[in-house]
C-alpha cells in the first residue's frame, strides 16, 4: 500500500488519433492505481478523436492548433498531478504501470522514470523491425539523453514544469518530432535521479513502410528549429545509429535494428533538408 495517494496527471496530444486512442484510454481505465486525471491536447483533428475522448470519459480536452512541443506544454500547465505522465495516444500501458511507477518514485527518491516498451502487433515486416529494435535497446537500457533512446515520460511536476520552462520560446512554434529529447535533456540537466519501470508499454507502431516513412518525414521537417538552436549538438547526437550494436550478443536485433533505422534515417533527413529549404526562402517561420 502507498503511505500516500498522489494525483497523477496522464497528458495526452492527439491528432486524427481516433483508431489508437481507444486502446489508450482503456488501458487508463483499468489502471490498478486510480488516483489519475487525463487531459488531451487535440491539434483540430479531422476524424472522430475528440469524440472518441469524451466516450472514455475525458473531460478535460483543449483543441489548438500548435506544435508537439506546445500541446504536450498546453497539457502540463493544465495538470494538477503531484506526478506527470505524458503519453501518446498510441502507447498502451499495462495494467499496473502507473501504480509501479508511483511506488518506485516515492519509495526510491526518483524525479523521473522511463517506461520500458514493446511492440503491441508484431505481424507486419516493419512491426517485426520495430519488435526487434526495441528489445535492442531494452536490452542496452542506455539512458544518456545523447545517445540512448529510452527516455522517461514519468516526471515530479516541478521537475517538468522547470524543464519546459528552461526552453527557449522561439523552439515551440514548430518544434515536433525530437520534443520528447528536449524536454528529456533539460530535465536531465536538473536532475540524474531517474528509474526504469520494466513492461510498462505497448507501443502500436506503423505498420507499413510507407505510413513509417511519412512519420519520420514530418519528424524530421519539425527538428529545423532545434537544429539552428541550442540543442543542435543534442540533435546530432541523437540521429546517430544506435550505440551498443551488436553488444549484447542479439545479432538479428542489431541488424534489424539497422535496416529499419536507414529507412527511418532517409525519410527523416529528406524532410529535414526540406525545412532548411523552407527556412531559407522564408516560406515557413522556424
Amino acid at each position: 500500500m502507498f503511505m500516500t495517494n498522489p494525483l497523477v496527471t496522464v497528458t495526452i496530444p492527439t491528432y486524427n488519433s481516433a483508431k489508437g486512442l481507444p486502446f489508450c484510454l482503456e488501458a487508463l481505465n483499468n489502471q490498478s492505481y486510480k488516483n489519475i486525471e487525463i487531459n488531451i491536447i487535440d491539434n483540430v483533428s479531422k476524424d472522430a478523436t475528440v469524440e472518441v475522448a469524451k466516450k472514455f470519459g475525458v473531460k478535460k480536452i483543449k483543441i489548438l492548433s500548435c506544435s508537439l512541443l506546445q500541446a504536450r506544454y498546453e497539457g502540463v500547465k493544465m495538470a494538477k498531478g503531484t506526478y506527470i505522465l505524458i503519453l501518446d495516444s498510441d502507447q498502451i500501458l499495462s495494467h499496473d504501470a502507473i501504480e509501479r511507477a508511483v511506488r518506485m518514485t516515492e519509495s526510491k527518491h526518483l524525479d523521473m522514470l522511463a517506461l520500458e516498451e514493446s511492440v503491441y502487433y508484431s505481424k507486419t515486416f516493419v512491426e517485426k523491425l520495430f519488435d526487434m529494435d526495441r528489445r535492442l535497446i531494452n536490452s542496452l537500457n542506455n539512458l544518456s539523453p545523447f545517445t540512448g533512446v529510452i527516455m522517461p515520460r514519468f516526471f515530479r511536476r516541478e521537475l517538468l514544469v522547470k524543464a519546459y520552462e528552461h526552453i527557449p520560446q522561439e523552439i515551440f512554434r514548430n518544434t515536433g518530432g525530437p520534443d520528447h529529447a528536449i524536454v528529456y535533456y533539460e530535465a536531465w540537466r536538473m536532475s540524474k535521479k531517474i528509474g526504469v519501470v520494466t513492461d510498462a508499454v505497448k507501443h502500436i507502431e506503423p505498420y507499413s513502410l510507407q505510413f513509417m516513412m511519412r512519420k519520420m518525414y514530418r519528424w524530421g521537417y519539425t527538428s529545423v528549429a532545434a537544429h539552428y538552436g541550442s540543442y543542435d549538438d543534442l540533435m546530432k547526437q541523437k540521429e546517430r545509429f544506435r550505440t551498443g550494436l551488436f553488444t549484447k550478443g542479439l545479432m538479428k536485433e542489431s541488424i534489424a535494428s539497422i535496416v529499419l533505422l536507414f529507412f527511418k534515417g532517409v525519410a527523416f533527413k529528406t524532410g529535414y533538408y526540406r525545412g532548411v529549404i523552407d527556412r531559407y526562402f522564408g516560406l515557413i517561420h522556424l
